[in-house]
C-alpha cells in the first residue's frame, strides 16, 4: 500500500512515531536504569521491556518488587494500572472495521500511551487507520523502547542514581505535547476543552481519597460519556435543521 509522495503506508507510520522517540528514550532510559539499580539483570530488563511493554507498570513492578511485594500483588498493581489500555482501544476500535482479527490484535497489543495519542490524531484527520500505517508507528515505538530499556541499564552503573530518576519527569512533558497536539489538529476545539475541563475536575475532586489511577480512570470514563453524548445531540440537531 502506497501513500502520500510514494512512501508506504507502513513508513508512514514510523515518521508519525518521529515526535514521541526522545521521550521513548528518556523514559526508556530511566526504566532501564531504575531497573538495575533495583538488582535486575540486562536480559531480565531487556524481558520486561519486550512483554509488559508499559512504563509505568515496569516503574510500579521495580519499586514493588524492590519493596518486598508478593507476585500476586504486583500482579494486581500492574493489571490496573494497565486498565486504561481498555479504554484506549475501545476509542481507537470503531475506525479498525476493515481489518482482520488478528491485524486488531496486533494493533492492540502494542498499543501505548503515545501510539493511541498519536493514532487518535491521524484517525481523527482521516477517519481511519490502515493497518500498515498503525504497524509502522507500534514498530517504531516498541524497537526505541526495549533499546533504550537495555541502553539504561547497561549505563546504569557509571551515571548518579539522581539523574535516572530525574528523567522521569520527561513523561509529563510528553503527554503535555501530545495534548496540544491533539487540541491544535481537533476539528472539535470547543469538546477538547470540555473533556480537559471534566477531567481536570473529576481528578482534583476524588484526590486525596481514591487511588490516582483509580481517578484517572473515572475522569477519563465522565468526559469520554459527557463528550459523546454532546456529539451525539450535535448530530441529531444537524439532522433535524
Amino acid at each position: 500500500m502506497t501513500i502520500q509522495g510514494g512512501r508506504s503506508a507502513f513508513t508512514e507510520g514510523v515518521i508519525a512515531c518521529g515526535p514521541t522517540i526522545l521521550g521513548y528514550w528518556s523514559i526508556g532510559f530511566a526504566s532501564g536504569a531504575i531497573g538495575a539499580v533495583s538488582g535486575f539483570s540486562v536480559p531480565e530488563i531487556l524481558l520486561l521491556a519486550a512483554f509488559l511493554y508499559a512504563g509505568s507498570a515496569q516503574f510500579l513492578f521495580y519499586s514493588l518488587w524492590a519493596a518486598g511485594a508478593g507476585p500476586a500483588a504486583v500482579a494486581l498493581a500492574v493489571l490496573l494500572v494497565n486498565i486504561r489500555y481498555l479504554l484506549m482501544s475501545s476509542y481507537l476500535a470503531r475506525f479498525f472495521s476493515g481489518s482482520s482479527m488478528m491485524q486488531k490484535f496486533v494493533s492492540g497489543v502494542l498499543l501505548t500511551d503515545e501510539t493511541f495519542g498519536v493514532a487518535a490524531q491521524h484517525a481523527g484527520r482521516h477517519g481511519a487507520l490502515p493497518f500498515r500505517w498503525m504497524l509502522g508507528l507500534n514498530v517504531a515505538a516498541y524497537a526505541n523502547w526495549i533499546v533504550a530499556n537495555v541502553v539504561g541499564a547497561m549505563f546504569a552503573a557509571v551515571i548518579p542514581a539522581g539523574i535516572s530518576h530525574g528523567l522521569g519527569f520527561s513523561l509529563t512533558a510528553m503527554f503535555i505535547g501530545l495534548l496540544a497536539l491533539n487540541y491544535f489538529g481537533s476539528a472539535q476545539k470547543r469538546l477538547e476543552i470540555v473533556a480537559m475541563v471534566v477531567s481536570a475536575a473529576a481528578v482534583l475532586g476524588t484526590m486525596g481519597f481514591l487511588d490516582v489511577n483509580v481517578s484517572i480512570l473515572i475522569a477519563t470514563a465522565l468526559a469520554a460519556t459527557i463528550c459523546a453524548t454532546a456529539l451525539q445531540m450535535q448530530a441529531r440537531r444537524g439532522r433535524t435543521a
